[in-house]
């Protein structure tokens, strides 16, 4: 019996000295290993999608799972098998995580940039031709899509004594006359690519007509696609391009497609002129008002009565509602003041009041500026006298400065104690 007790309780130590070696020898996972994204992150086109490769290590560890997840999905979202599948431009974060229980986990920066080329179209075809000029340098004009293709595309010719096109896609006729062909290829895939006949003319602008009607831009930041009004003779030429200058720079800019920017208020010459080798020129008058967005703006005042408009009502066009000061259930008194706020600083030079056109209660006051707030200076005054109603605009200029409140002081009027205005307009200018 008791060699009986003796030969098992050696059996059962060798089997709890088994069990322990196997749990002791169990492998786990030490590392996540993301094998093709680099520290750095990675960069996706929008149209297209990427396969995460990750494994963990030991390679031969138990319980070795991942699991994926997007820190926004919807920027981009991945499968359980390690997918990436964009959204929409923007930046998120990939994670990558163990399954055992061990909380090992990586991550990776993900942007999603825009689509890759899938069509390239040659603009202006002229009776299935590309017309170059001779002698005469000019940028061939493409749409890619989807819209917001990376831009990335080569130039080629297969005749140079025909054509030249250089590596931004300006192309220069040789030979009056001469045909040859144009290839424009995706540089992140070859195959992506289109070819075009070229034909080489002489495009010697004889005349740049501009537009009679009268030209101007609201808004400031507004723009103006003066190239779209011109005409240019012979109609040949219409496509070829053109050098603008704005003889004021502060109060609009024209860029090299002939789109005008407004940067501040006046007057501003453009002068229009062709490339070739005996150029003509043309200029043109556009007024820019560079009047500010009122979006966000608030307005506080002395006070207001309430039936007419608060006095918010200044930033609102038409007759109605308006500012006027209290005068139901008893008129508070002379002098009296409305506090704009623009919630931010902005480059102003030129502020206009109007004064209700129905009577002409508003007679004397000033405006004045200030950054924070709490120091005001003034910029000006207005001064409507006993001028009539239908007088009902004062503009006050002042040299450009940086400003985030305006405030307008009431001190006479024409009808006791009473004052009102319809509207304030603030022009801006440039840095």
């Amino acid at each position: 019996m008791i060699h009986l007790i003796k030969k098992n309780v050696v059996i059962i130590t060798l089997l709890c000295s088994l069990w322990s070696c196997s749990k002791n020898e169990e492998i786990k996972v030490n590392d996540i290993l993301i094998q093709n994204i680099d520290k750095e992150g990675l960069r996706i086109p929008l149209n297209e999608t990427f396969l995460v490769e990750a494994s963990i290590a030991p390679g031969n560890a138990e319980r070795g799972g991942i699991t994926y997840k997007s820190s926004d999905e919807e920027i981009f979202t991945v499968s359980a098998k390690g997918l990436i599948m964009p959204k929409k431009m923007g930046e998120a974060d990939l994670i990558v995580k163990t399954q055992d229980g061990s909380r090992l986990s990586d991550q990776r920066t993900i942007t999603i940039e825009r689509p890759s080329i899938e069509t390239i179209e040659v603009q202006g075809m002229v009776d299935g031709f590309l017309i170059v000029g001779y002698n005469l340098e000019q940028k061939v004009m493409i749409n890619l899509l989807p819209e917001n293709s990376t831009p990335l595309v080569t130039f080629h010719t297969d005749d140079a004594s025909v054509f030249t096109v250089n590596e931004a896609g300006k192309a220069l006729g040789h030979r009056v006359n001469g045909e040859a062909n144009l290839t424009v290829r995706a540089v992140h895939d070859p195959e992506i690519r289109t070819t075009v006949k070229v034909k080489v003319l002489d495009l010697t602008v004889s005349e740049i007509v501009m537009p009679t009607h009268r030209l101007s831009i609201v808004p400031m930041g507004g723009t103006y696609p003066l190239r779209r009004e011109l005409t240019i003779l012979p109609a040949i030429a219409a496509g070829v391009e053109l050098r603008y200058e704005s003889n004021r720079p502060d109060i609009a800019t024209v860029d090299e497609e002939g789109v005008v920017t407004a940067k501040g208020r006046g007057e501003v010459e453009i002068t229009v002129s062709s490339k070739d080798a005996n150029p003509v020129q043309s200029t043109v008058s556009l007024f820019v008002e560079a009047e500010l967005s009122y979006t966000g703006w608030t307005a506080t005042a002395s006070s207001f009565n309430a039936s007419q408009g608060t006095p918010g009502a200044i930033f609102v066009d038409g007759s109605s509602p308006f500012w006027h000061s209290k005068w139901e259930g008893g008129t508070e008194k002379l002098p009296h003041w409305i506090l704009v706020d623009m919630k931010a600083q902005q480059m102003i030079t030129e502020i206009m009041i109007n004064r209700r056109t129905t009577n002409n209660d508003l007679r004397k006051g000033s405006i004045e500026v200030s950054e924070n707030g709490g120091t005001f200076t003034s910029v000006g005054e207005l001064n409507w006298g006993t001028a009539p109603a239908s007088d009902d605009k004062r503009y006050v200029s002042f040299p450009k400065q940086k400003v985030r409140y305006i405030r307008i002081n009431v001190t006479e009027s024409n009808r006791g104690d009473n004052a009102s205005i319809n509207r304030i307009r603030v022009y801006g200018a440039s840095e």
